[in-house]
């Protein structure tokens, strides 16, 4: 049985035949920058007649099944909806801009303009977010390992407010924390956080150890030239101040000055001077 898309769809193909337009059919409609007809001017019959007092002689057609939607299942019983016609367009060309008549099923539509708030229920006098089935279904540790490889792709470098990059990598995943959250998928987030948190900590403590320890070799050649081969904690502090150099994590500070002091023994001894 045909509904009122599958007969508007029918209602179209055969005036615009009957009226000698050569139909295009295409699913790329979208590209093309256009305006919309007002459907108070009249109906798909009336577009079709400003085209022809135009003179235009091809429409292009675009037909959109649902299918050829990207909705999500896991709030709609999908099956009901299968192959029916979504939205309907048809479109001419003149003077290199588009003019197109647009139709959507009234289910397509409905489903469509579905807000954040629709999807939520009322519990405790505050919105619940819903479970994500990726978030119900993966692992601390592998939910863990797509937060530092998300943010390690889209920030250049890793912020000093991490809790920042935490939160845009939800919204990736589809949960906006301004939102209250049920409290077992907000204890593993919360896993997921801390993880990620300490992983993260560990490579940014290590990529500053190593930077540190880069930096030893041109300490000691410059107290070479002094011909000095004492150095004191203040005395790092300060080289370091003076170059710009800043250090987050103390126990950093204190491993580069242990090893300094030790290469500086070594060269010492080395060159005989104790």
């Amino acid at each position: 049985m045909k509904d009122e898309m599958d007969i508007l769809w029918d209602n179209i193909v055969n005036y615009a035949k009957s009226n000698s337009f050569n139909i295009y059919y295409s699913m790329d409609i979208d590209i093309v920058i256009s305006f919309e007809w007002d459907k108070r001017m009249g109906n798909v019959k009336e577009f079709l007649k400003g085209a022809r007092n135009n003179k235009i002689n091809s429409v292009v057609l675009s037909i959109k099944r649902f299918e050829d939607e990207d909705i999500d299942c896991n709030y709609f019983n999908c099956k009901k909806f299968s192959n029916k016609i979504a939205e309907i367009d048809l479109m001419y060309i003149m003077n290199d801009v588009g003019y197109k008549y647009h139709e959507e099923a009234k289910w397509f539509t409905e489903v469509n303009t579905l807000t954040i708030d629709d999807l939520l229920g009322d519990y405790d006098e505050k919105k619940i977010l819903p479970l994500t089935k990726e978030i119900n279904e993966k692992s601390v540790d592998s939910l863990s390992d797509d937060m530092i490889k998300y943010i390690n792709d889209e920030f250049s470098n890793i912020p000093d407010n991490i809790d920042d990059a935490i939160k845009s990598f939800w919204l990736y995943k589809g949960i906006n924390l301004d939102f209250s959250i049920e409290n077992d998928i907000k204890n593993k987030m919360d896993m997921v956080n801390k993880k990620a948190k300490k992983i993260i900590d560990n490579e940014k403590q290590n990529d500053e150890k190593n930077k540190l320890y880069k930096l030893i070799p041109e300490i000691i050649s410059g107290l070479i030239k002094r011909n000095k081969y004492d150095v004191n904690m203040e005395d790092i502090k300060n080289y370091l101040a003076e170059n710009g150099i800043k250090i987050k994590y103390k126990s950093n500070l204190n491993l580069m000055y242990n090893q300094l002091i030790k290469d500086l023994k070594d060269l010492k001894i080395k060159n005989d001077k104790y």
